[in-house]
């Protein structure tokens, strides 16, 4: 009999994780892995459990093909369970850093009894073992994405007078030439999808893994009337991942991106929001669609304070 290259024990652990993300965050870890769910076999526990297991239970753990798509899942999960636990409340004399630290641990310790290790960026790996970019799932390479348009961002701030008086098309192509430069082009502007053209639209295969519209400030009335709504419509039932870049000009930046967080966080559409991560310099919301079979958008805000 074959051996499985990931234990039941360690995917037990995975089960328990995806029981705190739920269905809404659990279900964009499994799009774009390839794998199509099927009755579960273990229907104990919540809605996270059961959909965890109407996967879990159909992949042939002996297969290197398979399991090496499902770490790929369970890096997403665990990226979307370090926001769910730092955005958890804990005791006051620890830090969610360090609350993250002791899952973390946990999960190391049980994915290290089948010879895998996890790293800092919550990559799994064997022994001498690596994944090329091609076979990252959606979530990775949306990832991926929102850390380049984070360092152009830190990178624009640096240097002003790549912003200074231009308008937003223009420092939009800064952006886009940061992202095509390391997607090998598959990033473009002005691009149709869903009801309009999108400023920014990241396209792997024939997948959308991010579509982005950037925004000047223009107050929060404009933002939730206009600038949010436009985003949504942008994306169709089969995209996942959005961002908002967000250009500030004015004094007291720092107010202005309280405000948006907080309109994107009380919109009636948005179901989940997360504690601002990366040094508070990312927001993290999941927006569910109007569709009569809706599916759940994240869309990450990333604040550019700009000449």
């Amino acid at each position: 009999m074959a051996t499985d290259l990931i234990s039941g024990t360690t995917r037990a652990h995975m089960r328990e994780i995806s029981a705190h993300l739920g269905p809404s965050r659990l279900r964009p870890c499994w799009d774009g892995s390839g794998f199509t769910p099927g009755p579960a076999k273990d229907t104990s526990g919540g809605g996270g459990k059961n959909l965890f297991s109407s996967y879990v239970d159909h992949i042939s753990w002996s297969d290197p093909d398979q399991v090496s798509r499902a770490l790929g899942v369970f890096e997403s999960m665990l990226r979307v369970y370090r926001t769910v636990v730092e955005s958890s409340y804990g005791t006051e004399d620890e830090t969610p850093q360090q609350r993250w630290a002791k899952k973390l641990e946990k999960a190391r310790r049980e994915f290290e009894y089948d010879g895998y290790q996890i790293t800092d960026r919550l990559r799994i790996f064997g022994s001498a073992e690596s994944r090329p970019d091609h076979e990252m799932t959606d979530a990775q390479l949306y990832a991926e994405a929102l850390r380049l348009l984070r360092h152009a961002r830190n990178q624009m701030e640096r240097l002003p007078s790549t912003t200074r008086e231009k308008p937003e098309p223009e420092i939009r192509d800064v952006l886009l030439v940061a992202l095509g430069a390391a997607f090998a082009g598959r990033c473009t502007a002005e691009s149709q999808n869903g009801e309009g053209k999108t400023d920014l639209l990241l396209r792997i295969g024939d997948r959308n893994v991010l579509v982005g519209e950037c925004k000047i400030w223009r107050g929060s009335t404009k933002f939730r009337e206009e600038d949010i709504p436009q985003l949504l419509g942008y994306c169709t039932r089969y995209d996942r991942y959005a961002v908002i870049p967000l250009f500030i000009r004015q004094a007291r930046p720092e107010e202005i991106v309280d405000k948006a967080a907080k309109e994107l966080a009380e919109h009636p559409r948005c179901v989940f929001a997360a504690d601002p991560d990366h040094e508070g310099r990312q927001y993290t919301f999941v927006f569910r669609s109007l569709s009569a079979t809706p599916w759940d958008v994240e869309v990450a805000l990333i604040p550019f304070v700009i000449e």
